[in-house]
């Protein structure tokens, strides 16, 4: 059963407990963008003399988010709005830091774990579990901020190794896990005396949508080199370009990876030869449900079965009920 605690730290390291004064809470994530968001209202009435000295939410604080003791959220609220029975705000967590710092780094055959554990040694980011990544990282990286040279390593890791990496915070901590190590069964608890139940048994509602627009049944593989236009690796679908029409992608690698070509190739291929689908579905909220987890679904209204990766993640708490609206899709 849920028992949300919202905290705000001062700068000055005060905190207070604020949950009594606020409400429609809802947190999201993506997998495509990195970070966690928090929005939620407080009340406020300067006309109250029994409400003075409870406004106290300002840009630049900290919030902290519990649920039974357990931290959901960590950060600093970005945007207030402020009205004159209320405050609406908005807080990331602190990879809103990542992308907001730019920097030079030069890495020479560093394996990409080691790359991202030294670029955040540089800027004092506390890490959690970065797993083992072997793909070795030889660039000089300019103008770019913290995030974009993560998820370029993370990138060229998923083009040698075919497997995909989450990255995101918890607990003020950077984490790097593939997907494949988080495979999560929801759990929902009406109430305490209550047993618990799997909402992916219970859909509130589900729609699904489905698309050829981003596919690409065909690879070509080219060096960086611009004076070069030489195709050095293909990859395709015979069976997939007969039926859906040739659809081409064309990628650039370094000359370092010359040898990996022919992987690098069949991996693209594998992302990218696929029918999209995004389905769309509202259940009953768990915390440890977030985008960049992988779900175990089995409907048959929708013909949905195995397993799904989570896209982008909502949830919402609102009235004592919590739920969550998820975008999936299937992974292959």
């Amino acid at each position: 059963m849920d028992n949300y605690i919202i905290t705000l730290i001062k700068n000055n390291g005060g905190s207070s407990d604020i949950t009594k004064f606020c409400g429609n809470l809802s947190w999201k994530d993506s997998i495509d963008t990195l970070g966690m968001e928090l929005n939620l209202e407080a009340v406020r009435n300067i006309d109250d003399r029994y409400m003075k000295g409870y406004d106290l939410i300002e840009v630049g604080d900290k919030i902290i988010l519990l649920n039974n003791n357990k931290e959901l959220f960590r950060g600093i609220i970005v945007d207030l709005g402020i009205n004159r029975y209320s405050k609406s705000i908005t807080a990331f967590d602190y990879a809103f830091y990542l992308n907001q710092s730019m920097t030079i780094i030069q890495f020479n055959k560093v394996n990409a774990d080691e790359a991202i554990k030294q670029l955040c040694s540089k800027f004092n980011v506390p890490m959690g579990n970065i797993v083992s990544i072997s793909t070795a990282i030889t660039k000089i990286y300019k103008d770019n901020n913290i995030a974009e040279i993560i998820r370029d390593i993370l990138e060229q890791a998923t083009n040698e190794l075919g497997s995909n990496y989450r990255l995101e915070m918890r607990e003020g901590k950077l984490y790097i896990e593939k997907y494949t190590d988080l495979i999560i069964t929801p759990r929902f608890k009406p109430a305490s005396n209550v047993a618990s139940l799997n909402p992916l048994k219970t859909i509130g509602s589900i729609s699904k949508s489905e698309s050829i627009a981003d596919m690409r049944n065909s690879i070509l593989i080219s060096s960086n080199d611009e004076k070069s236009s030489r195709v050095i690796a293909t990859a395709k679908d015979e069976k997939s370009i007969s039926k859906f029409g040739l659809l081409q992608e064309v990628e650039s690698v370094d000359d370092k990876d010359m040898a990996k070509v022919k992987v690098i190739a069949q991996n693209k291929l594998k992302e990218l030869n696929k029918i999209k689908e995004d389905i769309s579905i509202k259940l009953l909220g768990d915390d440890n449900v977030r985008a960049g987890r992988i779900l175990e679904v089995d409907n048959d209204m929708f013909k949905l079965k195995g397993q799904y990766l989570i896209k982008d993640c909502t949830h919402t708490y609102q009235n004592r009920i919590h739920t969550m609206d998820l975008t999936l899709e299937k992974v292959i």
